[in-house]
């Protein structure tokens, strides 16, 4: 099976440094152009399932990026919650506090744990593992694709080291029951 995921174009938050999670934002004229063009690296957009985070962005990205196509819409492929965060200006935390949420995750701000994110990404995955399928389009967030990454190879790796730009693309194979990153591919 085949699985192609794509982060969701540019975001009225991405735009204006805001952070973001669970908030429900549109997205910018540029975030429709690069989910338009991102969605030429998708395999002739003939997929056996599309599936989609319920949050308005990734909804829109599938809409740009596999024009027609049916989407069913998940909450288990939102962002992670940052809480109180949502809305927030991202330079309004410390690079030491930034760091600490990184690792740890935003439960001390209302939202969700890594460990709870982590948990959420993994059961997931458990469910596609069950897929009767050939070609699954996923539409979600960075943070979401990181861990789904993370999952996959096996090591924890420090956000920074994985660049997860708007529409990044990234093709896993599951086959014989072994996740492989095939590409991973930024705009």
């Amino acid at each position: 099976m085949n699985v192609w995921m794509m982060r969701h174009g540019e975001s009225e938050a991405n735009r204006d440094g805001l952070w973001t999670g669970h908030l429900d934002v549109r997205l910018t004229e540029k975030g429709k152009m690069q989910a338009m063009q991102a969605g030429k690296f998708l395999t002739g957009g003939e997929f056996d399932k599309v599936f989609s985070s319920d949050l308005l962005r990734a909804k829109m990205t599938a809409e740009f990026a596999i024009p027609g196509c049916r989407c069913e819409f998940l909450s288990a492929l939102r962002e992670i919650d940052v809480g109180s965060l949502a809305g927030t200006p991202y330079n309004g935390l410390t690079d030491e506090k930034r760091e600490t949420t990184a690792e740890h995750g935003y439960s001390v701000f209302g939202g969700e744990s890594k460990t709870d994110f982590r948990n959420r990404v993994y059961g997931y995955m458990k469910m596609l593992e069950k897929q009767d399928c050939s070609n699954i389009a996923i539409f979600t967030h960075a943070g979401w694709m990181r861990q789904f990454f993370e999952l996959v190879v096996g090591v924890p790796f420090p956000k920074k080291s994985i660049c997860c730009d708007n529409c990044a693309t990234a093709l896993y194979e599951y086959k014989n029951g072994t996740w492989k990153l095939h590409s991973w591919i930024n705009l």
